[in-house]
């Protein structure tokens, strides 16, 4: 709006007449008529009346503060998604990959030390004991991944109706989900409150406040903020590779860590071979713990750095749990 605009705006807010406006100014009707035609413009003298009359400030009037409130709000990225059913299954697909992951290594362990106490005429109670764990968790994870499918089903309808729209910020994200021409929902995510951006095919899911959103990397700019935040640290892009001595390590953990739990097995049967004593000797397990427990610490150091680390840390934890559940049985029988 240009300024004689704005000053017939503010006069028609008032309720008031261009005669009666400038009675107020000490000036004539022609005055103020000249003014909203823009042929001429007001003196410092009169901008500080109307400012005072209008009760908003000068710069306002003259239109500076819409400048520099235009600058403010521009998004330095932004971008407008929809989906297809058809990519959200491939979606599914690649996320199915994960899920199904964890159930299979702990069913192969399950297998491993139920094959091991049979082989090595443990006790009965063991055999029941690696059975009931295995049940038990075969039952877990399936009712896991039926409900994981359930809720996946029931979102694709909703999301393919749905357009996602991202505007990146100096310090924060503001994302929108229209359905039709209505906004449905609004959400603005802060840099620091960024959980993950997690790198799935040709996707990225942004999670923050609990809820993950889909990105399409094809659409991104080169340089885009989503991928210098990816696994919640601005330092690590993904350009840069995690060094060999650090992968090679990791890996080494890991697979120490899954197969600690099959080497205490042995120890506690050689042992028990020479002693005849199985359950005695559980206590053996302990021993073993320091391996998953230098798996967690690595996990951590990776997390600090910016590198993958979950796969360490989940793996410490879980045959750290097992180590200690099976030797305490020693104290427990």
């Amino acid at each position: 709006m240009t300024v004689g605009e704005k000053i017939q705006a503010y006069r028609k807010r008032l309720g008031i007449s261009q005669e009666e406006l400038g009675q107020k100014l000490l000036v004539s009707r022609q005055t103020i008529s000249l003014w909203e035609k823009d042929q001429t413009v007001p003196t410092i003298d009169n901008l500080i009346r109307l400012r005072e009359i209008f009760g908003v400030s000068v710069d306002e009037i003259l239109g500076f503060e819409n400048i520099e409130q235009n600058n403010e709000i521009l998004p330095n990225e932004s971008y407008r998604f929809t989906f297809s059913k058809q990519e959200l299954n491939e979606i599914y697909r690649l996320q199915r990959k994960s899920v199904y992951k964890r159930p299979i290594i702990f069913t192969m362990l399950c297998i491993l030390m139920i094959v091991f106490f049979i082989g090595s005429s443990a006790p009965d109670i063991m055999i029941g004991f690696a059975f009931g764990m295995f049940l038990i968790g075969v039952v877990s994870h399936i009712k896991g991944i039926r409900a994981y499918s359930k809720a996946w089903k029931n979102s694709t309808e909703r999301i393919c109706k749905s357009v996602y729209e991202y505007k990146v910020f100096e310090n924060y994200i503001g994302v929108n989900i229209y359905r039709g021409n209505e906004r449905i929902r609004e959400s603005k995510c802060f840099f620091t409150d960024i959980e993950q951006i997690q790198q799935l095919g040709k996707w990225l899911f942004l999670q923050f406040g609990g809820q993950s959103f889909i990105i399409r990397k094809s659409d991104l700019k080169e340089n885009s903020v989503f991928y210098s935040y990816m696994y919640k640290n601005p330092a690590k892009t993904v350009d840069i590779p995690v060094p060999n001595k650090w992968r090679v390590t990791s890996t080494l953990l890991f697979i120490a860590s899954l197969l600690s739990i099959l080497g205490a097995l042995a120890l506690v049967g050689a042992v028990s071979n020479a002693n005849g004593l199985f359950v005695e000797n559980m206590w053996l397990f302990f021993l073993l713990t320091p391996i998953p427990i230098a798996s967690i610490i690595f996990g951590f150091i990776l997390k600090s750095k910016g590198y993958k680390y979950k796969k360490n840390i989940i793996v410490g934890f879980i045959m750290t749990f097992f180590l200690c559940i099976y030797g305490s049985f020693t104290f427990i029988f």
